[in-house]
């Protein structure tokens, strides 16, 4: 019957092991869904150093970055991001997230570089192209913006949302005729889509017609767009 102690004892031991590392996982994602984000990052930290040899230890550090970019900890959210890409560097995820958080604190360089490497590890995902379309827009590089939308519209010519964000950069660069002919196009595919009726207005005023683009402002908020999101614009229909 001794024989058998230590067979027992260490597969009771590992059963123990691996249901602590499941209720981990569970406590995490619990915690996470009801935006507790200090007992998901209590639970995430419990879990990294419980799991230590997990295949999925780079995705544990992408998350824990994810849930202090919640809490506000944007230093320890780049350090769990940065763990997370010297582990597994063909993950676009991994990528994308370190540039959402580059670009929020300010590291422009950075974020672009961590925006190129996640297209080019996938290329197919239209949502984080455009992603990086606007953010070089935001940058002032209307022209390469310009063309990151030409080839998304190409590639997805039924997304309205690539005909607001191509109309505002050509409103951008002047391009007045182009701009309202991208949102004519844009509404032809979604007439619900609000914010075309918002861009449709910014062009109009840059032309000088207050009245069609205050009357535009005000059949999107009809519609049910948000008027405070809007603030500084309705300032011109007063």
């Amino acid at each position: 019957m001794k024989s058998l102690l230590l067979p027992l004892l260490l597969l009771f031991t590992f059963t123990l092991h691996a249901q602590s590392i499941k209720e981990l996982q569970k406590k995490t994602n619990e915690c996470f869904n009801e935006r507790n984000y200090e007992c998901a990052e209590k639970a995430m930290k419990k879990l990294i150093k419980k799991d230590k040899k997990s295949p999925s230890m780079a995705r544990y550090y992408s998350d824990l970055g994810t849930i202090q970019r919640r809490l506000g900890k944007r230093k320890e959210a780049l350090n769990a991001y940065n763990k997370a890409i010297k582990l597994d560097n063909t993950r676009s995820v991994f990528f994308s997230n370190r540039a959402s958080l580059n670009r929020q604190i300010g590291n422009t360089e950075d974020a672009v570089r961590d925006y190129k490497n996640a297209i080019e590890l996938d290329p197919d995902n239209y949502e984080l192209r455009s992603d990086f379309a606007v953010f070089r827009k935001t940058l002032g590089e209307n022209k390469e913006a310009l063309e990151d939308f030409n080839t998304l519209i190409e590639l997805k010519p039924d997304e309205p949302v690539f005909y607001n964000n191509r109309a505002d950069t050509k409103l951008r660069l002047g391009d007045h005729d182009g701009a309202l002919a991208d949102i004519e196009q844009g509404l032809s595919l979604d007439p619900d889509y609000l914010i075309l009726y918002i861009t449709l207005g910014e062009i109009h005023l840059d032309q000088g017609d207050t009245e069609k683009a205050c009357h535009n402002f005000e059949l999107a908020i009809d519609r049910g767009f948000d008027a405070k999101r809007i603030q500084s614009l309705l300032e011109n229909c007063k």
